[in-house]
Formats: structure tokens, sequence, C-alpha cells
């Protein structure tokens, strides 16, 4: 929490500092935010940490490889020596540096398309490990937020969470909270890269606000294009097809 605090006061946003919610129990899941917040499961902006290996020649695969074995020859020393291992964030750190980090931010009731994810990125979707999560994001398992990333973490903002003037993402731990609006969101989140379509079993709700036309991502130090955003009605459409087709498969 003191982490995302600081981040807000680098981003001279005190005011979004304010709002976090410090909760008497845990937030870790969906099910567990939205009742301790007394809100739909899915206004929960939840973020997911997902790695993207980058491609290596032959001569840097065999020179990656080369740095594992001595790596685990190493740790196998120490454990004979009874010497102090290198701690899990370091180690993870350079076990990981061929790989891309990114946090898909989306509804509570989403779910992430392996379908889309590969359209989108030409990769199968890879959820970070639990233990890698704390060190790669700067946040631990269940307090993963939008706001104060490590900084070489890409952010994509899934557009399941268009359907609500605010939504309430983790402010860095288990048990907080930090209600927001989406252009808020857009605006604060760590490095945010564009909006995006990449996930499934969410639908549209009566009222929400439905937007389309094409908006950009900026996040003070660069300009990351221009997207066009999904429409709803379309995406309604689009989930019905879906549905019907699979109810005339017979299994």
């Amino acid at each position: 929490m003191e982490r995302c605090k600081q981040y807000f006061i680098a981003k001279n946003a005190p005011f979004l500092m304010e709002r976090i919610q410090e909760l008497s129990e845990s937030t870790a899941t969906v099910e567990l935010a939205a009742a301790q917040l007394r809100c739909e499961p899915s206004q929960i902006a939840k973020s997911l940490s997902f790695s993207q290996k980058k491609a290596m020649s032959k001569a840097e695969a065999k020179v990656h490889q080369k740095m594992i074995t001595e790596r685990r020859k190493q740790q196998q020393q120490q454990q004979v020596d009874g010497s102090a291992s290198a701690s899990p964030a370091s180690s993870l750190t350079t076990a990981l540096s061929d790989a891309t980090v990114l946090v898909i931010v989306a509804a509570g009731d989403a779910k992430v398309s392996a379908k889309k994810y590969k359209e989108k990125f030409a990769c199968h979707p890879k959820m970070l490990k639990r233990e890698e999560v704390e060190p790669l994001t700067g946040f631990p398992p269940g307090g993963v937020t939008p706001f104060g990333l490590n900084d070489d973490v890409k952010v994509y903002l899934d557009v399941s969470l268009k359907r609500f003037p605010y939504v309430y993402p983790a402010a860095g731990t288990t048990n907080t909270a930090i209600k927001v609006t989406l252009d808020e969101l857009e605006q604060y989140a760590s490095n945010a890269i564009e909006w995006v379509d990449l996930c499934e079993e969410w639908w549209p709700e009566e009222g929400a606000a439905a937007t389309t036309g094409v908006r950009s991502i900026t996040d003070n130090s660069s300009t990351n294009g221009m997207v066009e955003n999904a429409d709803i009605a379309a995406k309604k459409a689009e989930n019905e097809a879906s549905k019907s087709a699979e109810a005339g498969v017979t299994v």
C-alpha cells in the first residue's frame, strides 16, 4: 500500500491516495473484494500478470542455457556449504530477464481468452507463477495493482471494464482497494499501453455507458498510439452468436 501511495504522490495525485481503502479482511479474490466493498464482482478490476518470452537466436539460447546450468551448480554448492543462497527476487529477475512482463486489467467476471490473447500477442498466455509475481511486478499475489508497477511492466486495459463509471482495483496489498473512474485508470496506470478486447464470458449490462470511436492512452513520458474501443453492442451480439452456436453442438 505504501508503494502505491508513493506512486500517487509522485504523479501529483494525492486525491487518489486518499481514496485507498484498507479493509479488515482479505480482498485477494474477486469474490472477497466484492463482499468487502459491497459492490458487484464485475466491478472489481483484477490485475492479471503474464510473461512473454522474447525470441532468442541459437547462440543466445546456448548462452542462456549455460547461465542456467551454472546458476544451478552454484545453488547446489551453496546448499552443500550451508551458505546463504541468492535472494528469490534477484534469481527470478535474472532467470526471466529474457521475458516481457505485462498486466491485463479486466473486469471481475471476465476471463482472458487464449484465442484473443494469441491473436494479439502471437503467443499463448502464460501467467506468472506465484513466486514470480512480487519480484517481477512489485506487488504480492492478490495485491497487484495498475498503480506503481515495476518500470518494465506493460499494462493493458480490457474493454470489459467499460461497462462501469468506476471500478475497484487492488492498492498494493491483499486487503486494500481503490475506487477510480475509467479516465483516472487510463491516466494514472503505470505504463498503460492501450485498451484491448482480450476477455470473454462477460456480458454488457443495462444502463452501461457504451463508448465508440478512437481513443488513446498516454503516460506522461510517451504516447503509445491510438486504438478503436470495442462497441458494447457489437460485443453483446458476438456473445449471443457464440452462445447460439454452442447450443447447436451436440457432444
